[in-house]
This record gives C-alpha cells, structure tokens and sequence, in this order.
C-alpha cells in the first residue's frame, strides 16, 4: 500500500514546466551569386554558422529543394534554453579548395521557442 501512496506523490513531484525548442528555417536566395558565378552549384555549398549550438560549433549546409527558385533551406532546431536569447547568424559561401565568402554583417533573429521561417533575403544584403 505505500508503494501505490509513494508513485503518484513522486511523479507530482518530478512534473516540470519544459519549454518548446525553437524551430528556424534559414532561407537565402542566391540569384545574384549564381548569375555572376560567385557561387556555382555541385561546386560550392552554402551553410549558416551563428553564436549558439548546434550552428556554433558545426554549421549546418542549406540545399535548394526547388532550383527555380534559387534559394537555398536548411531547419535548424535549437535547444529550448535558448529561448529568448538572440541568435546572431551569417551565410558563408565555401569553396573547394576551401575558401570562404562570409557575409560582412551578422544577422540577428530573437529565438522565441516556436517555429520561424526567416525570409530568403540575399546573400550579403542588409536591407531590411
């Protein structure tokens, strides 16, 4: 009989408030890189490299699912403790030989613990 007293006082015990991970979808359109051949595709690749984990210590590559369109998608999901925190972020344009074409500005994106889908500015513009 204690046993059966111990196991619903220990789980209301152990509940816990979790917050969401934060989902974002980097999106950059490329079009004027692909028509001067700044970035040539099955050549280089693009990937987005920021201040917080997972894209601090191992950038993650964007892919372009639709070639019409010219931008390139990648999700990246992010710990629920950085809810809140403000990710800085960039492109980077990597070569085969290694080279990197990094973009001049950081980005910036407030994480929230939901899903966001970053709209696919271009590479290098700071417009908005």
């Amino acid at each position: 009989m204690k046993r059966l007293f111990f196991i619903p006082v220990f789980l209301l015990a152990c509940t816990i408030t979790v917050q969401a991970q934060s989902k974002v979808t980097f999106n950059v359109n490329l079009t004027p890189m692909l028509k001067d051949s700044t970035f040539v595709p099955g050549r280089d690749y693009i990937r987005v490299t920021g201040n917080l984990s997972p894209i601090s210590t191992r950038p993650v590559r964007l892919h372009d699912s639709n070639p019409v369109d010219s931008i390139y998608t990648a999700e990246v999901r992010f710990s629920s403790r950085y809810s809140n925190s403000e990710l800085e972020y960039n492109f980077e344009i990597v070569h085969p030989e290694g080279k990197k074409k990094t973009e001049q500005l950081p980005r910036k994106v407030r994480l929230s613990g939901r899903e966001l889908e970053l709209p696919p500015l271009y590479f290098n513009a700071f417009a908005w």
